[in-house]
């Protein structure tokens, strides 16, 4: 009986110990009580509904390591820990698991979850209770808990727990916070704060009033390339046709590095900042994921104000359009249509639509829309995991190649079609390959674009909010200006 009272309490505390060890979190100080309070809630409710010490201990000790299991991963992944949006992202876990476990193992993750499971089940048969069970009661306890969290979470009483959270001093950055303050206490700061803080941000960045319309009617299309950049910048050796299109809208436009707000994954990031041009410094805690919450509401943007100036907007993604929840944000940033999997077709696990059967849909939307016409894409073929038989980077590059190709296509059937078209293509993030980009030494995160048409030209470095911003400039300017100077070195200049 002493040992199965002391086992369960025991464990409870290697499940919270755990994470803080992966995330650095070796003080401790009064913070830390908040830290552990989820994972004691779990604790003391599970041991009220069993009356199973051990039993208890292991769900947290499961709940425990497998959060610093996936924690460990991401960093390793995406270079970042577990932030608060990332609860936002867990139902697509389910939905969509091919583009979550195949990075952390399949079978690790699965092959752990199924014992955690079968060993939580037979404790919950073998072990004696040492108190009366009372189920009813953590059943209670639990609503009870749910019912003043939701409480806390409106005002008054968010604003000031907000003002006390901010006493703990965050600098926002998911690193420093989580090893200073330990990942639960983290994640708890930075979604409170960010709570409170995101009406008086939604008020700031909501879209002005469209005033009127005029202007250019160049067609203008935006492609969102997933993972792509110039991959001759960490494989010197390989051949320069690889990217022969890109490197033929280069000579003809303007082009550069992109610098973008994420490693690896996180596309909404990049795709926000170019459809705005918010700086992300603008953006506070929600800089993490601008769809989660932040975006629910109409927000200023590139596209708003192309339709001020008369252009239909559309959206052409080839995949679930309630992934990151862009079936609610499309429309608050401007988009009139959008058109995802169940109109242009592909496969919802991979291979996705590949990319120059895209740039097909887009040509043909141009058609039926006429020229004062705004498309924005968002590939999917070049899609990670990029695991096989073949080896990451052979996958990696056979899907860059067509990203390659849509390129070409999209600037052929624009120049046949009009010969006063602005066209933007970019790389969201760098492809997640850490293992192989650690083996070159290679460690830049920006991506790479090229704007072709409406007399843009020469070599400019950009981050990404810049990017929109400059090829909705460039196709409002008017046609005896020279856009590029106007639209991009005054920005650099000032």
């Amino acid at each position: 009986m002493i040992l199965q009272a002391a086992s369960g309490p025991a464990l409870a505390l290697a499940g919270w110990l755990i994470p803080r060890h992966v995330a650095g979190a070796r003080r401790f100080s009064a913070v830390a009580l908040l830290d552990v309070a989820p994972l004691a809630l779990v604790a003391l409710t599970s041991f009220l509904a069993t009356g199973r010490p051990v039993f208890a201990g292991v769900i947290v000790f499961a709940l425990g390591t497998g959060f610093a299991f996936v924690d460990r991963t991401i960093r390793e992944v995406l270079r970042e820990p577990v932030v608060f949006t990332a609860l936002s992202e867990l139902p697509q876990v389910f939905t969509h698991p091919h583009l979550y476990l195949p990075f952390a193992g399949t079978g690790a993750v699965l092959g752990g979850a199924a014992a955690a499971g079968v060993g939580a089940l037979a404790l919950l048969i073998a072990e004696p209770p040492v108190l009366s069970p009372h189920p009813l009661v953590a059943v209670v306890m639990a609503g009870a808990t749910s019912a003043a969290l939701w409480l806390l979470g409106r005002e008054p009483w968010l604003g000031t727990e907000a003002q006390a959270l901010r006493r703990l001093e965050p600098d926002a950055e998911p690193f420093a916070d989580a090893a200073r303050l330990g990942p639960f206490a983290m994640l708890i700061a930075h979604g409170v704060i960010a709570r409170a803080e995101r009406p008086m941000r939604q008020a700031r960045l909501a879209t002005p009033p469209i005033i009127g319309a005029a202007g250019s009617a160049r067609t203008v299309v935006l492609v969102q390339c997933e993972s792509f950049f110039d991959a001759r910048r960490a494989l010197r050796d390989l051949p320069r046709e690889l990217l022969a299109a890109y490197d033929a809208a280069c000579d003809g436009g303007m082009y550069g590095q992109l610098i973008v707000p994420a490693w690896g994954a996180n596309t909404m990031r990049a795709e926000f900042a170019v459809l705005t041009g918010i700086e992300e410094a603008a953006l506070g805690y929600d800089r993490f994921n601008p769809y989660h919450a932040l975006a629910r509401g109409r927000i200023a943007s590139q596209v708003w104000r192309l339709r001020a100036a008369g252009y239909r907007t559309i959206c052409l993604h080839p995949f679930d359009r309630r992934f990151f929840r862009r079936d609610l944000v499309m429309p608050e940033l401007g988009f009139e249509t959008f058109l995802g999997r169940e109109t242009l077709g592909g496969s919802r696990n991979p291979p996705y639509l590949s990319d120059p059967a895209l740039a097909d849909h887009i040509l043909h939307v141009l058609d039926v829309e006429g020229p004062r016409t705004f498309i924005f894409a968002v590939t999917m073929g070049n899609h990670g995991p990029w695991f096989g038989p073949a080896g990451e980077w052979a996958r990696y590059l056979d899907g860059l190649r067509q990203s390659d190709e849509m390129l070409g296509i999209l600037v052929d059937g624009l120049a046949r079609r009009t010969g006063d078209a602005v066209l933007g293509f970019y790389g969201d993030h760098l492809p997640s390959l850490p293992r192989a980009f650690a083996r070159l030494g290679f460690d830049d995160w920006r991506s790479d674009y090229v704007i072709c048409g409406a007399g843009a030209t020469g070599r400019r470095d950009l981050f990404a909010h810049e990017l929109g911003r400059s090829v909705v400039d460039l196709a409002l300017a008017d046609r005896n200006e020279a856009p590029v100077d106007a639209v991009v070195r005054e920005r650099h200049d000032a």
